[in-house]
């Protein structure tokens, strides 16, 4: 926990060195439309990969479900995407201490907490976030599970969601993955490092084309090799052999820049916001959190990310008020913020100002209909002014675009329970359990549900069919 400005710059430099700088940074990603080309395992193997991959993640607890978060870090994969020509990821955001980026099966992208407090541009996020995207668009990892014929996919899944998710140590993770992937040799090891460069190519292009500092890059690789070498002497991690953060290879990613136009990239208003939601999210101690901003706020009254930390102590502490004064100044500024208006609403529940809150969420709602946050959180809004009815209309229409999103379905599940929906409400929580694996907890849900849904046909109609799709998994 970073305390002041003397101490967080200590503290900074302390937690890159006691990390073991597991910079997984993986690419262990799979893209089903071609993935026969690479892979011994069919479309509907590799599918079932994914689907199962996911589930684990939405079982996780040290998942970060802030819908502000989880929209900020998609919006800035989706830019990137656009320009690299390639299908948009998922981005999930997992809380831990380790300096991590992972990705999954299906361009499910893991990004740890640390790895983006480590940042210090939204340029250096986005090329960590670039270059894994690059190995996706090029297929790697079909190459490396290419001997995988005996493999079992509920294994593969469960691993690789274990060193997503931190259960498995990275810097042991990748080690214990290549030693069960029996064809894993020096070949292997040695295709690998041929294609970083490759990478780091592609993704400094997403960059450029992006209109983010595509120096970001070899930055932030830069930062975490030199930061490493302290840390490391003979025991390197394996993933630091087999994703090699080389001289050589930092050199030909700067040397790339060399040619840029722009001397300048600016970061977006939005970045340090996300960045301070993330640290709020990681502390649990919300005085030393205020005492942290409160020093680093008196040395730039100015700050507004600094301000906006404070605000999120202040909403977590119950002191809304106190949160409400800051936000009327920031506000005053950036009147179209998305996490200042989310706040302020926030804070406003909290003061049980229902019709204040309402109006400034639902207005989000209207000029963004389609933007998870701003559903998100006009839903949760209206869940708190007890206006559950509605607040199930717009979560239906959301999970609709959402369809394997948690947060809405568990918003859904208690909007309808909330407005005696019952039927609907044991329904929808059998949707949720099914969206994290838990095939028989969602039968039992449905069944439930069917003792509420004597006078309503189409329900039973919807309960059958779910309990027979349910069955039909279980058989297989």
């Amino acid at each position: 926990m970073i305390l002041s400005q003397g101490q967080g710059m200590k503290a900074a430099y302390t937690r890159l060195k006691r990390l073991s700088m597991a910079i997984t940074c993986s690419f262990l990603l799979l893209l089903p439309t071609i993935a026969e080309a690479f892979s011994p395992y069919t479309s509907k193997e590799l599918e079932q990969l994914e689907k199962e991959f996911v589930e684990q993640i939405n079982q996780a607890n040290n998942i970060i479900r802030d819908p502000l978060a989880t929209q900020y870090i998609n919006h800035l994969g989706k830019t990137l995407a656009q320009h690299g020509q390639m299908p948009t990821p998922y981005f999930f955001l997992v809380q831990s201490n380790q300096i991590n980026a992972f990705a999954g099966p299906g361009g499910y992208i893991g990004i740890n907490s640390e790895l983006i407090l480590a940042s210090d541009s939204e340029s250096e996020l986005a090329g960590v976030m670039s270059h894994e995207m690059a190995h996706v668009r090029l297929l790697h990892l079909y190459r490396l599970i290419e001997h995988q014929k005996d493999m079992r996919i509920p294994m593969l899944a469960s691993m690789l969601a274990a060193i997503a998710l931190g259960a498995i140590n990275p810097s042991l993770g990748s080690g214990a993955l290549m030693a069960t992937l029996g064809g894993f040799t020096q070949n292997n090891i040695n295709f690998i490092r041929s294609n970083e460069k490759e990478a780091d190519r592609i993704g400094i292009d997403m960059l450029i084309k992006s209109g983010l500092d595509p120096r970001g890059m070899a930055a932030f690789f830069k930062k975490l090799q030199q930061h490493s070498r302290y840390y490391y002497t003979e025991n390197i991690p394996a993933l630091l052999r087999t994703h090699p953060l080389d001289e050589d290879r930092i050199a030909e990613a700067e040397g790339r820049c060399v040619h840029l136009h722009k001397s300048s990239y600016p970061d977006s208003v939005d970045y340090p916001l996300f960045k301070e939601l993330i640290r709020t999210n990681m502390v649990n101690d919300n005085k030393k959190l205020l005492d942290y901003y409160a020093n680093r706020c008196k040395k730039n009254e100015q700050n507004n990310a600094c301000r906006y930390g404070r605000v999120l102590a202040f909403i977590n502490m119950n002191q809304f008020q106190e949160a409400k004064k800051i936000l009327f100044s920031l506000l005053s500024v950036d009147s179209n913020n998305l996490f200042y208006i989310v706040a302020m609403a926030r804070a406003e529940i909290g003061l049980q100002e229902f019709d204040h809150a309402l109006q400034r969420l639902a207005s989000l709602y209207a000029n963004y209909p389609d933007n998870y946050a701003a559903i998100s959180s006009y839903a949760e809004g209206l869940i708190a002014a007890n206006k559950t009815k509605e607040a199930a209309s717009i979560l239906l229409k959301g999970t609709r675009k959402f369809k394997t999103d948690l947060i809405l379905c568990n918003q859904l599940a208690r909007a309808e329970s909330k407005s005696q929906r019952k039927g609907y409400a044991y329904f929808t929580e059998a949707r949720c359990q099914l969206l994290q694996g838990r095939k028989k907890e969602a039968l039992r849900q449905l069944k439930i549900a069917n003792t509420f849904a004597s006078k309503d046909k189409m329900l039973q109609q919807r309960i059958q069919a779910k309990t027979e799709e349910i069955n039909d998994m279980l058989e297989k």
